[in-house]
């Protein structure tokens, strides 16, 4: 029997079923820290967050952390602290690396609370933005759709409400908020807000 579903109402139902903010972005490189591990088992792991912890910290305060009481503590969280952690090899070594990603807003918020400087960089505070772009008539406009969204300042993932009548409804998780949104893309044309959310319209595509 064939199928009732078109092209189109196929790939709406894949964009449904995406995983909410799959699309969210990894710790920035300033918040990772590299330490020589002998092997890949979880006690070597553990062992070793506290050096790149302490890696990080260092490096977003700007000074060494000897001497340092108030962030003996936060050392002992590392493990909690960790966004991902993968391996690699040292190109001139050969070396077993753990590179571990930690919570920039959990390291920022130590130093703070310890009485240190913060160097490194610094996140603003990031908002789930409602979004509602219009003017959609084919996969292609879809996909476009959601590559301009991408590439909106402060994006740091999208999750896809839902689409109908030539309509995309997403959530965007968004670093400094709606404000952060406010310069626009050449591939999104703002429109007045309605309902709480940010209204757009794709762009034509230009003639060939």
């Amino acid at each position: 029997m064939a199928s009732c579903y078109s092209p189109m109402r196929l790939f709406l139902l894949v964009l449904m079923l995406l995983p909410t903010l799959a699309l969210a972005q990894a710790p920035a490189e300033g918040y990772l820290g590299r330490v020589a591990v002998a092997d890949q088992s979880e006690a070597t792991r553990t062992a070793a967050l506290g050096e790149a912890l302490t890696q990080v910290l260092e490096r977003a305060s700007g000074q060494p952390l000897a001497g340092q009481p108030r962030l003996q503590p936060t050392l002992a969280r590392a493990p909690r602290m960790l966004q991902r952690f993968s391996y690699e090899r040292d190109p001139a070594s050969g070396q077993l690396m753990l590179v571990a990603g930690f919570d920039p807003r959990g390291v920022d918020s130590a130093l703070r609370n310890a009485g240190l400087p913060v160097w490194g960089q610094v996140v603003a505070a990031t908002d789930d933005v409602p979004l509602s772009i219009g003017d959609l008539h084919s996969i292609g406009d879809y996909n476009r759709a959601l590559a301009a969204v991408r590439s909106l300042p402060g994006v740091r993932g999208i999750a896809v409400l839902g689409a109908d009548n030539g309509r995309l409804l997403l959530r965007a998780r968004v670093e400094g908020g709606a404000a952060s949104l406010a310069a626009g893309s050449p591939l999104l044309q703002r429109l007045a807000d309605a309902d709480g959310a940010l209204l757009y319209r794709l762009a034509p595509t230009a003639a060939p």
